[in-house]
């Protein structure tokens, strides 16, 4: 428990937050964070409208760092690579920190800051190579997380994957389709 909080935004994303480390999001409900809060759980519903917002914001906290601007208020430019690979970083911090971020997803705003992100990352900004690079970000990472959980669960180990360097591998594929596309056109 947290003990007795100032009941905001903040705090309940800081709960979510917590609950998403130890159990996962599927066990991240607005009554498990209303229960770490020590507070009924339509409290939270004062902040947050429904679940949905809570995860959103969530997959807000886990991206911040890529979300946000430096305190100039600069958005640092970095290549496609260094982004995509910040972004795996990040969600690979948190446990089910993909799924949070794929669910996440759902929000418009969401989904166009990541590939607005992702575009000027490019060399040439390019909205379906954004879309496709969050996509395979998302899903590439969703996958890791998942089988890493699935051998700790089994106990069973598998043939070892170098997941960053099929990752590294992928987004790279990627990059290189689609300056071969811009080249054809």
């Amino acid at each position: 428990m947290l003990g007795i909080v100032q009941l905001n935004k903040e705090s309940i994303i800081d709960a979510a937050v917590l609950l998403l480390n130890s159990y996962g999001l599927s066990d991240m409900t607005m009554r498990r964070v209303a229960k770490q809060l020590e507070v009924a759980p339509g409290a939270l519903y004062w902040h947050f409208k429904n679940k949905q917002e809570l995860i959103d914001a969530t997959a807000r906290r886990v991206l911040a760092p890529l979300l946000e601007p430096d305190v100039q208020g600069r958005v640092e430019k970095q290549s496609a690579q260094d982004t995509c690979a910040q972004l795996r970083a990040l969600m690979v911090s948190y446990r089910d920190g993909a799924e949070v971020v794929s669910a996440a997803l759902s929000s418009p705003t969401l989904r166009s800051d990541l590939e607005s992100i992702i575009a000027r990352s490019l060399d040439t900004p390019d909205e379906v190579g954004a879309f496709t690079l969050l996509h395979f970000v998302v899903g590439a990472v969703l996958a890791e997380q998942t089988q890493l959980q699935l051998q700790e669960l089994t106990g069973e180990e598998g043939t070892p994957v170098d997941f960053e360097q099929r990752f590294s591998t992928g987004v790279q594929i990627i990059i290189v389709g689609l300056e071969s596309i811009r080249h054809i056109r």
